[in-house]
């Protein structure tokens, strides 16, 4: 029974050997893929920041349970795992950890009078928190939490209301939004000056909140009062208008591109680059009641790395002979998971023969021979095999009897040794014109 015709008659085969290798396929034409992320958004009205999933856009929970946020304002996730949120009512910068959500710590208690409102890191790991009614930034010790200077005196440099857009620059120096004088400060650490970054009013800006660098040294500021996005270049020039956003507040650039806004009670989306508007993070019905939107963050759960194990995959097509199948393996490296998938990176190599003979509708003998300079060099072996599940296929194999059976449809399915063999095994498919396509599932040796 060879009932296969020869392999160059499939063009496809190399396309298929490469996606089933990598278990993995290329999204759908016309639809973005989407990395596993969070994004937690401050409701200023809600005292909680709520946790939405980001790619389907749908609620997750409340970050807090047990009432220790009082008017949220912004929210950081840090590479020490930790998510920052200043909570102004309380006067509270509040620590949870990013991958469990799960409560930390109070971090930090600056006094209800400061009314803080935002937060950033520098270099040395301490962090700088503005107060809007203290008009100054203080610095606290990034270990410990305890008050080390006031590097930004009250009103100094005409500060009047720091706001959620606090922001380190790419040239390490601190960037500081004035509400009520309608402009942007800067902070030099090194020579403790404060100086002008954005004069007043300039290109329409009143009242700015948010604030992030772009990728080419230019700034976005986002004026609540002015109802736009404005441009602004590494000096301070105005360069035009981004977008018009009612009453935009916090803003966060993400790694695939986006700029997300808050504004009135939920979160915009735009095109990074060309500033179309790409929707809502989450749908009215779905928002959790969220009240107050004041700022927005994004954070990636860490990969488990105890989920990263030791399972090996390798695929093959082959004919079908009779009742054998022999059929050469090929595995697949170069290439990573999700969107850093590149088609162009996989690195086919074949890895040996494997042959399967089948004994009734349900059992086979296996055997792999990975010996020799064109193979992976795991060696030879084999064991008995059962099918896991016996489906429509097998049922009517073993109805007529195996010696009678003429099509090879009875290899259909998932094919596992005994217990011993645990988390090994093969997955068969035969076509109807009897191409038979097979992945075995198993493990790397100890020593590779």
């Amino acid at each position: 029974m060879n009932l296969v015709p020869p392999l160059t008659e499939h063009p496809m085969l190399t396309r298929i050997l490469i996606t089933l290798s990598l278990l993995c396929c290329l999204p759908t034409q016309g639809f973005a893929q989407c990395t596993p992320t969070r994004t937690l958004v401050s409701g200023y009205f809600n005292n909680n920041v709520l946790v939405y999933d980001a790619c389907a856009g749908s609620l997750i929970g409340a970050l807090d349970t047990a009432n220790r946020i009082s008017g949220p304002q912004t929210i950081t996730a840090r590479p020490d795992g930790l998510i920052y949120v200043v909570s102004e009512n309380n006067g509270r910068i509040l620590r949870y950890d990013r991958n469990s959500l799960a409560f930390v710590d109070v971090f930090v208690e600056t006094g209800t009078s400061f009314r803080p409102i935002s937060s950033a890191v520098n270099a040395a790991g301490d962090v700088y928190v503005a107060g809007f009614e203290g008009d100054s930034v203080r610095l606290y010790d990034g270990r410990t939490g305890a008050l080390k200077s006031t590097p930004v005196a009250a009103r100094a440099g005409g500060l009047d209301g720091p706001e959620v857009g606090m922001q380190i620059g790419p040239d390490g120096l601190l960037y500081i939004p004035s509400y009520a004088t309608n402009s942007v400060l800067r902070y030099d650490p090194a020579s403790g000056t404060i100086s002008t970054f954005i004069a007043a009013n300039a290109g329409g800006l009143r009242r700015p909140r948010g604030l992030v660098f772009e990728g080419n040294g230019n700034v976005l500021v986002g004026g609540e009062g002015s109802n736009q996005i404005l441009r602004f270049n590494a000096s301070g020039a105005y360069q035009g208008v981004f977008a018009g956003v009612t009453a935009p507040a916090g803003m966060k650039l993400t790694d695939d591109g986006r700029l997300l806004v808050t504004s009135g009670n939920s979160v915009r989306i735009f095109n990074a680059s060309s500033a179309a508007s790409l929707g809502v993070v989450f749908q009215p019905e779905s928002s959790g009641g969220m009240n107050g939107a004041t700022n927005v963050e994004t954070t990636t759960a860490k990969v488990d790395v105890t989920q990263v194990g030791s399972q090996y995959w390798l695929v093959g097509t082959g004919q079908v002979t009779a009742r054998v199948l022999e059929i050469d393996m090929t595995s697949a490296t170069g290439t990573l998971f999700g969107q850093a998938f590149d088609a162009d990176d996989v690195t086919l190599k074949r890895w040996g023969k494997m042959r399967v003979e089948f004994t009734s509708c349900t059992t086979a003998n296996f055997s792999w021979d990975s010996t020799g300079d064109n193979s992976a060099r795991f060696g030879t072996g084999g064991y008995a095999l059962d099918l896991l599940i016996a489906g429509r296929s097998a049922e009517t194999c073993m109805l007529e009897g195996f010696n009678n059976v003429t099509t090879p449809d009875f290899m259909n399915g998932t094919w596992v040794g005994d217990e011993d063999r645990d988390g090994e095994g093969l997955m068969i498919s035969v076509t109807p014109s009897g191409l038979a396509l097979m992945t075995m599932f198993t493990h790397r040796p100890v020593v590779y």
